[in-house]
Formats: C-alpha cells, sequence, structure tokens
C-alpha cells in the first residue's frame, strides 16, 4: 500500500449509509494525531448500494475508502484478500495526465525547486528548459508552490502557449502584465493568471506602466513565463512574433535594468525549450535586444537513482515490486525521463493481471514489456518531443542525425554539449535509450534533409504532384501521426467521460450514432478498441465536433478546430488537384495547429 502509517477499519450494521459514515472516518483520522494513514480507510458494511456510495464520498473528501461488502458473510481470507487487490491495484498509479506539483507525484526536485525559488526572491533571472515532459511546467508548479509559504513575491502567470497570450502584440502583453499587477495590488493578492487584453496603447506608455506598478510594489515582482516558445520569432502560432519579440524583451529589459538601478526586487523564471532567440545576434536584421538576457539553464533528466526509488515507490501502490535491476532498466531505456518512465510502467500495469498480484518482478520479466512497450506507445511520445526540439532547435536535428550514423566525432563539442543537458544522450555519446533512440530514427525518416523538406523547395507552381512526391510522403507521414494520436486520445476522453456518468457500456452505441447509416451499420458489432481503429479522419473529427465539451479544453476555438481539420482532409496525394508552394504552406501549417495541441498531452 506504501504506507507508514496504521490504517482505520470501521465495521458497521447499517443496511442504508449515509454521508455520515465518511464524516465520522474524517474526524477519527483528524483526531489521531498523525497515527492513522490520512488518505485511506476500509469500511466493513451491510449496504446492499455501500460499495459505489462508500467510494463516492470518500472521493469528495480525498480518502480512499475500500469497502467490504459482509452480507453474505466474509468467506475464506483469500476471497478478502482478492477483493481488496482488485480496489487497490486496479488504479493505474504511474499514469499521469499534465504536470504535477504535489509531493506524493513529485519526485527527486523538490530540493531543486526550493533553491529555484530562493533564487527568484532576490531578484534574478532564471530559466528551466528542456524537452517535452521532461518535467518543466512540473517544476514551476512546484516552485509557485514552495513561494507563498517561505517568500514574499507577487507572482504573474503567463503561459504563452494561450491562444489569448499568444495573440497579443508586446505592447499588449506589457500593458496586460502591468495591468494584472494593479488588480493584485489592489484586492492584496499574491498569485495571478496574466489577464489578457488587447488595448489601443503604444509600446512606451505601457513600458511606463508596467515600470510604474512595478517600482511601486512593497515586495518582490516575479514573472513566469511557461512555453516561452510560443512568443518568439519561431513561434509556430503567432508570426507576428518575428517582429515583436525584439520590441517586447527590450522594453522589460529596461525595466528590469532600472529595478536594479533603484535596489528593487524584480525576477524573471522562463520555461521552454530553447534559448535560440535569446542567443542570435540579430533577428531580421535587427540587434536582437534579449540577447543573453535569459540564461542558459536545463532541466535535465532526473538522476538514475531518483528515477528508481521513484518507479519502485509507486509499484508499491500497484502491487508490483520492481527489482532495483528491473527499475535501473526501465529508467535507462526511457532516457530518465520521468513522464516516460512513468508511461512504460503504466504499460506493464496494464498487462499483469490484477489476480496475479502483489507480485515481484525482474529484469528479464520486464524487459519483453518494456521492449513492446517502445515499439507500440513509447516511440510515438518520444517523437513528438523530438519533433518539437528539432523545430525549435534546428541544430539538435543534424546533430542527432551524425550519433544515429555513429558519427559523434564530426559534432562540435558545444552542440554535443547542449543535446547532454537535454538528456537526448549519454556522456558517452549515445542515445540515452532506446526510446530516444527509436524517435530521432522515426523523425529523420520523414525527410533526408530535416524541416525543410516539409515545404516545397520550388517557388513555381506544379503541373503535377510528381514534383512534389518527397513532399507528399513527409506530410503523410506526420497526418497518418496525428490521427494515430488523435484516435488515443479521443478514445481515453470519451471513456473517461462514459465512467464518471457511469455509461461506459452504451460508449459504442454514442460513438456509432455521430456516423452516416451505412458506416453504422457496417461497424455495429466491433469492439470498442477494434471500432476506433476503423473510424476514418471526417469521422473522428465528427465524433469529436459533437463531443465538443470534452475537446474543448485541448483545442479551443471550434471553427479554428473545424477549418484545419477540412484542410488535413484535403489531402493532396488522394485528390486530383494542383497544388503550389501556398496550398503546402497551408496545410502544413494545419498539422503544425494540431501536433502543437496534441503535444500538450503527451
Amino acid at each position: 500500500m506504501a504506507i507508514d502509517r496504521e490504517v482505520l477499519i470501521i465495521a458497521t450494521t447499517f443496511a442504508d449509509h449515509q454521508q455520515r459514515t465518511i464524516k465520522f472516518v474524517q474526524s477519527e483520522i483528524a483526531t489521531s494525531n498523525g497515527r492513522l494513514e490520512p488518505t485511506l480507510a476500509l469500511a466493513v458494511h451491510l449496504d446492499p448500494n455501500g460499495n459505489s456510495k462508500l467510494k463516492n464520498w470518500g472521493r469528495e473528501l480525498g480518502i480512499s475508502i475500500l469497502p467490504i461488502d459482509a452480507r453474505n458473510g466474509f468467506g475464506e481470507a483469500r476471497d478478502i484478500e482478492r477483493n481488496l487487490a482488485h480496489q487497490i491495484f486496479s488504479h493505474d498509479p504511474f499514469d499521469v495526465t499534465g504536470p504535477v506539483s504535489g509531493d506524493n507525484n513529485f519526485f527527486g526536485r523538490r530540493d531543486e525547486a526550493i533553491d529555484l525559488a530562493r533564487k527568484l526572491q532576490t531578484g534574478q533571472i532564471r530559466s528551466c528548459l528542456g524537452i517535452r515532459k521532461v518535467g518543466k511546467t512540473s517544476i514551476i508548479n512546484r516552485v509557485l508552490k514552495e513561494i507563498p509559504s517561505s517568500f514574499d513575491c507577487s507572482t504573474v502567470m503567463i503561459d504563452c502557449s494561450k491562444d489569448d497570450v499568444f495573440d497579443l502584440k508586446a505592447c499588449e502583453l506589457l500593458s496586460s502584465i502591468s495591468e494584472t499587477l494593479r488588480s493584485m495590488q489592489l484586492s492584496s493578492s499574491s498569485y495571478a493568471n496574466i489577464n489578457a487584453e488587447t488595448r489601443n496603447i503604444s509600446l512606451p506608455e505601457a513600458r511606463k506602466n508596467l515600470e510604474e506598478v512595478v517600482l511601486k510594489a512593497q515586495n518582490t515582482i516575479l514573472l513566469v513565463f511557461d512555453e516561452v516558445d510560443y512568443i518568439t520569432p519561431g513561434s509556430p502560432t503567432a508570426k507576428h512574433w518575428e517582429s515583436e519579440f525584439n520590441k517586447f524583451w527590450r522594453n522589460l529589459r529596461v525595466i528590469y535594468q532600472e529595478c536594479e538601478r533603484q535596489n528593487k526586487f524584480f525576477s524573471l523564471l522562463v520555461g521552454g525549450v530553447s534559448t535560440h532567440w535569446f542567443k542570435v545576434d540579430e533577428i531580421n536584421k535587427i540587434e536582437n535586444a534579449a540577447l543573453s538576457f535569459i540564461p542558459e539553464e536545463f532541466l535535465s533528466p532526473m538522476p538514475k537513482g531518483a528515477t528508481v526509488a521513484m518507479l519502485r515507490r509507486l509499484g508499491k501502490v500497484a502491487g508490483i515490486s520492481f527489482s532495483e535491476a528491473a527499475a535501473d532498466w526501465i529508467a535507462e531505456e526511457t532516457g530518465n525521463m520521468p513522464y516516460w518512465a512513468r508511461k512504460c510502467c503504466s504499460y506493464i500495469h496494464r498487462q499483469i493481471p490484477v489476480s496475479d498480484r502483489p507480485t515481484s518482478l525482474d529484469r528479464l520479466d520486464i524487459e519483453p514489456l518494456v521492449d513492446q512497450f517502445v515499439r507500440n506507445e513509447g516511440c510515438q511520445i518520444a517523437e513528438v518531443a523530438v519533433s518539437h526540439l528539432f523545430r525549435v532547435h534546428p541544430k539538435m536535428r543534424g546533430a542527432s542525425e551524425l550519433i544515429l550514423k555513429e558519427q559523434p566525432e564530426d559534432i562540435p563539442e558545444a552542440v554535443r554539449r547542449t543535446l547532454r543537458k537535454y538528456g537526448v544522450i549519454n556522456g558517452d555519446g549515445l542515445f540515452s535509450g532506446s526510446m530516444f533512440k527509436s524517435a530521432v530514427s522515426s523523425v529523420l525518416e520523414l525527410s533526408e534533409d530535416g524541416e525543410s523538406a516539409l515545404l516545397p523547395r520550388q517557388a513555381a507552381p506544379a503541373d503535377s504532384l510528381s514534383e512534389w512526391a518527397e513532399e507528399l510522403a513527409a506530410l503523410g507521414q506526420r497526418r497518418n501521426l496525428i490521427e494515430r494520436k488523435l484516435r488515443g486520445i479521443a478514445l481515453n476522453f470519451l471513456r473517461m467521460n462514459a465512467i464518471q456518468n457511469k455509461k461506459l457500456e452504451g460508449l459504442s452505441d454514442v460513438i456509432l450514432k455521430s456516423m452516416a447509416p451505412g458506416r453504422r451499420k457496417i461497424l455495429t458489432g466491433y469492439p470498442l478498441d477494434s471500432l476506433f481503429q476503423k473510424i476514418m479522419w471526417l469521422e473522428l473529427m465528427e465524433l469529436i465536433s459533437k463531443n465538443w465539451p470534452l475537446f474543448e479544453i485541448i483545442f479551443g476555438d471550434k471553427k479554428e478546430f473545424e477549418s484545419n481539420a477540412g484542410l488535413i482532409n484535403d489531402r493532396p496525394d488522394a485528390h486530383a488537384k494542383e497544388w503550389d508552394t501556398a496550398d503546402f504552406a497551408l496545410y502544413r501549417r494545419s498539422l503544425v495547429w494540431f501536433e502543437d495541441r496534441v503535444a500538450k498531452l503527451q
């Protein structure tokens, strides 16, 4: 159970439980002075509906209630054990869908987060760089959690991946920050998400307003930029930041320098994938005002010991005892990326029957399962991170290709050092595990000369699709990868919604009803997973549209979703249509739109 306190067990004779049972459990735990486990209790009962009621009520209060229905007696000891094992071990403790910060899910980096929070309190500029899913947002969230208990800061969170943020111009973003700080000061708040507003304001006025608010503050002002790549010249969603980037960071630097002159603490924390645009000398032939303003500080993968400890502790919760060698192998194959390692163990968790637990697994037991995970799921997860790294940091592509060809000696040491900091390669200059190697190999197969091959090389219109054969192949592979990932995301969201509404058995019917009568007749009778594999692109898009409230958090604007889905369906390799450079650019933009939204869940 991965607990080190006593567990409360209550036995009742009520035929119809009320919520006061849970209140009693909560009261007993609260008055135990730390003796009892605060998140778990067992309840022996005689209520026909007690199992579901006790579980649901406990969940509302953050307590896992394990009910034991004693109406027909307890049965054999093994029956009780099997019942409890099913309730305890059927839960997947490895699977996380987003950033974490709580102690139950945050492993190996608490001291790092505290140290970062301490530095930010003294008016410093820090960065948290790394490839997707290495844990950047998690450590940022943990820093934000540590600050209120130890430091006096007014913090503005700026998630640059939000449409309303990256759509702003430099002057509007500066103005939105100042107005958010002003509102916080009026309400005596210490934390706020930026209130992004478009305003008709000049750049000098926006800078003066923000400078005034910061200098008047009684405590440290901390601006946290997450997903900063969205407001750089390489932004995949907002091309106007090619010209706005310099304006924004030039004026923010002016404010920072003035604060230093007046001994006022003004701190910045920047999270993203690359500092490329903070290192180039000029942008559009204009001196880069942000040159060396943001330090290049990487959030590397976790130390192997921390990864092993995390997996072994979580394994106990699932009834799986990983040996040191088994956990070490998982950590190595997943590059010590905490999210990837947990996904791998989640896959193993699904392959081990609950009836066989608790069980012990050694390296020989898990090696074939790890290989299956890398082939079936892991490579796809890693492809998203590697593709994004190559897009925002182009030098990493060529270097990775040389490592794949076993020619690391041809890579400049500075580039090799950066790859090590990202965790892509280890100290020996080899890929950090099979997930990285498989993902790099897969991404590079899209084209022979990298991202540029995804755009047509000729400016003149094409007379036939044969001239675009290479581009079509690359675009087709990207489209298929997006479709495959969207199937998995859609199925998981629909399944979770059905479980919450207790309508899981009717989920296949819900999916079939979204289809045309002819297709519905063909696909009726297929198991849910097989049914989803046979859904075509437009049917998948229609299913998402008809269940939009579930997917709005991923895709944002429905019209934009439908527009990009329609463009991707207009396949040049399947329709008799002449395509030119503009058509390919439009198609590629829609692919990038879907890739960036899907990446948030990988």
